[in-house]
């Protein structure tokens, strides 16, 4: 006789648990969903090795962020259920501040901060330059609503959680194993009504949905000591300084477009080094050297939506470099309209690529 295989069913199959995955199924677990969550653990990912800083401007331009204005809450929403039904901390909320290199920045930022949609965000006051190693002989300029969150603690202790409830397969998706039917799709023994996939970077390898315009983008920080200059606010310049505490702090990161690896490069480490020598007048001291790989999109939106032809297939993919920024809004309108048939925003629903499918 042949063995009898007992088939789980679950209401949601997600696939990756990095920021977007994690998201995505702690609001489908609050609505009482039973969902599988399919992940490898990897040391490496794109999320682990993010900074976790948040802010609402493009502070090259001094432009906002798009639709932060309801960005905001729903993140300081999620941060707050977060830390209460875990009971950890997450959140710190450190000061941002924007190193000025010259009058024309000073002016601009002044001419900015009056603007109505930019004044919740930016303190139009200058703040004159308090640490002695630091090269700023312009001041700073103060962003409003920033911070941090530690997203590696988020995502190991979020991970616990579905191991604990026995919702947690510690695997690469077998696409070989994986077949989808009108009514259900089926992983090995498990069946769920509806799959997404939340891969990152590894959706260009998704044969569903590897026609959409996903780019595979290397970034590389370094952690380094610098000691005594008492560095308590997030200074972004050329290169980004985050404390961290005891004299340590992330330095990053570098865009790469050509490298598809995760490998640190003596390129990427000499290039930060040289940007924060013109900040920093201190002897840097590097700690460790990390790389990522950022999903990110030729039109710096999200992909989220349904596949084109298969009709319980999802992906919520593509959050970029600000995806701590967007995931809670944009997951909360995911699963309304994974629930409720609510419409997505047109500006990252996935079927503005529809023309790119292969028929």
């Amino acid at each position: 006789m042949g063995a009898f295989f007992l088939m789980k069913h679950f209401d949601y199959i997600v696939v990756g648990q990095g920021l977007a995955g994690t998201l995505l199924t702690h609001r489908l677990l609050k609505l009482g969903k039973n969902v599988l969550v399919i992940d490898k653990l990897r040391e490496i990912t794109s999320s682990k090795v993010a900074l976790g800083a948040y802010n609402p401007m493009v502070l090259k331009r001094f432009t906002p962020c798009w639709n932060v204005e309801n960005q905001i809450q729903p993140l300081y929403d999620f941060i707050t259920e977060f830390e209460k039904e875990f009971k950890v901390t997450i959140h710190q909320p450190v000061k941002l501040w924007r190193l000025f290199n010259s009058v024309q920045e000073q002016n601009l930022w002044l001419e900015k901060s009056e603007k109505i949609r930019l004044q919740p965000f930016m303190n139009p006051n200058f703040i004159s330059n308090p640490h002695k190693s630091i090269i700023a002989d312009f001041g700073f300029g103060e962003v409003n609503h920033s911070g941090r969150v530690l997203l590696t603690k988020m995502i190991n202790v979020f991970r616990n959680k579905l191991k604990n409830n026995s919702c947690l397969l510690d695997e690469s998706f077998d696409f070989s194993q994986f077949t989808s039917t009108e009514s259900s799709v089926t992983y090995k023994s498990y069946s769920a009504a509806k799959i997404i996939f939340c891969e990152g970077h590894r959706l260009t390898l998704n044969p569903y949905f590897n026609y959409l315009p996903l780019m595979r983008t290397k970034g590389e920080l370094l952690t380094v000591r610098i000691k005594d200059v008492n560095i308590t606010e997030h200074i972004k310049s050329s290169v980004s300084i985050l404390p961290l505490g005891d004299d340590k702090y992330k330095i990053g990161a570098t865009f790469n477009w050509d490298e598809k690896d995760e490998l640190c490069t003596d390129k990427a480490k000499e290039d930060l080094l040289q940007r924060l020598a013109s900040i920093v007048k201190v002897p840097v001291e590097v700690i460790k050297q990390e790389a990522g790989i950022r999903p990110t999109v030729k039109d710096r939106r999200a992909l989220i939506g349904k596949h084109p032809k298969h009709v319980n297939m999802y992906v919520f993919n593509g959050l970029g470099a600000r995806g701590l920024l967007i995931s809670p809004l944009l997951s909360k309108q995911f699963v309304d309209h994974l629930e409720n048939g609510n419409p997505l925003d047109p500006e990252v629903n996935i079927n503005r690529y529809e023309e790119e499918y292969p028929c």
